[in-house]
């Protein structure tokens, strides 16, 4: 039991850290012998199985995001562009929500053609092109940001250049036709 007037840290302190943030300073109680001195922390990298405090750069120099993840799990994962960057992310299946009870954030896809029902789901599969990366509007730790993502199609002409979309501003710039779609995805 713990009886000391510090605040411990934990999965879901309720401490009232904003995502990203680092506490001022680390509980006694809470350091370790590893060197690590904490049990727990918003602030770790873990690389091979070595915890170390601090974080590297967000970005490579190609503008692809300075991930180190090697996917324990077989995850499903995709390299999406976020303006006009690649991230990563991954995909854990369609959902049905409410867009009006439930939090969701866009997601641009540009197709060559894409059919929707009555309801504005997809019906069918869309016409993806070939070698395009998907769109996100946010990432985590934006106010807009969610896990659960709206479907936006982008109706590219055929002529269209794989990648010459990179951001939600460049979608919104475009000029082509974007259907807001029913379809959502975590």
């Amino acid at each position: 039991m713990h009886t000391s007037e510090e605040p411990r840290l934990t999965v879901g302190s309720l401490l009232g850290l904003r995502l990203g943030t680092v506490p001022e300073s680390v509980p006694a109680s809470a350091r370790t012998e590893s060197g690590v001195d904490e049990v727990e922390g918003p602030n770790w990298r873990v690389d091979a199985g070595e915890v170390s405090r601090g974080s590297g750069p967000a970005w490579r120099a190609d503008a692809t995001e300075a991930l180190t993840f090697n996917n324990p799990f077989g995850q499903v994962m995709e390299r999406v562009w976020f303006d006009g960057k690649v991230v990563f992310a991954v995909d854990l299946g369609e959902v049905i929500v409410d867009p009006a009870k439930v939090k969701v954030a866009q997601e641009y896809q540009p197709v060559y053609s894409v059919q929707l029902d009555e309801n504005g789901r997809s019906v069918g599969t869309p016409e993806h092109v070939d070698g395009q990366l998907n769109i996100y509007d946010t990432v985590p730790g934006m106010d807009r940001y969610s896990p659960i993502w709206q479907f936006n199609y982008v109706v590219v002409p055929r002529s269209y250049v794989p990648n010459a979309l990179r951001s939600e501003r460049d979608c919104l710039a475009s000029g082509y036709q974007i259907l807001r779609s029913q379809d959502f995805e975590n």
